[in-house]
């Protein structure tokens, strides 16, 4: 097998839990209740995801960017020794990146606070630090690959030589894509899709599947 290179991780239910990157910053902005609505009309199959995310989008107008990273560790519920892992993993010259469905500018705070190499994820536009409620570029499964791609590209890394780290549905395309993919705290669908799969609230329990 290939010396692996790159882990891709998703950030929603896979680095965080319960407090989404998109909820976030609808708490910070005082719209959580209008967030919960739009995750009911969700669940009952009303609107399509994608649909789900502009709408939340919408709920960000007039928030400050700089509010994000001045409050994420506040609200977020990170699981345990995400900066233990990306440090081991560096030190075995394996390249980290988050690649995420949510806005980019909180997969940017996520980078920031534990150290990965890069960081992908919807451009939510933002207009002298302030969010409008629009998105500019939206990131779906897809688009996840396309972002692998790019870095992969720039770095010199083959697909068979990434690990994708993931939950949920919008992960099993780049599950397909790379080398080795992990399920952690995922659905028994995505389960299947993956060639590993970890309950556990401890980032760590993935590195045995790694190295």
């Amino acid at each position: 097998m290939e010396k692996m290179k790159l882990v891709c991780f998703d950030l929603d239910d896979t680095l965080i839990r319960e407090i989404h990157s998109v909820m976030l910053p609808c708490i910070l902005n005082d719209k959580e209740r209008e967030h919960s609505l739009i995750q009911k009309q969700e669940e009952k199959g009303l609107i399509d995801y994608k649909t789900a995310d502009y709408l939340r989008a919408e709920l960000l107008l007039d928030l400050e960017e700089s509010k994000i990273a001045e409050c994420f560790l506040e609200l977020a519920k990170p699981l345990k020794n995400i900066k233990s892992v990306v440090e081991a993993l560096h030190d075995q010259n394996i390249k980290c990146i988050v690649i995420t469905v949510g806005p980019k500018q909180v997969a940017k705070v996520v980078a920031d606070i534990w150290g990965f190499d890069d960081y992908y994820g919807s451009v939510y536009e933002v207009v002298e630090g302030v969010f409008t409620g629009k998105i500019l570029n939206y990131i779906g499964a897809e688009q996840k690959i396309e972002c692998l791609q790019h870095f992969c590209k720039s770095n010199s890394i083959k697909p068979e030589e990434c690990i994708a780290v993931g939950d949920g549905s919008t992960d099993i395309p780049i599950f397909e894509y790379c080398g080795k993919s992990i399920a952690i705290n995922s659905s028994q669908r995505v389960r299947k899709s993956a060639m590993y799969a970890v309950d556990t609230e401890d980032l760590t329990d993935i590195l045995k599947y790694v190295f």
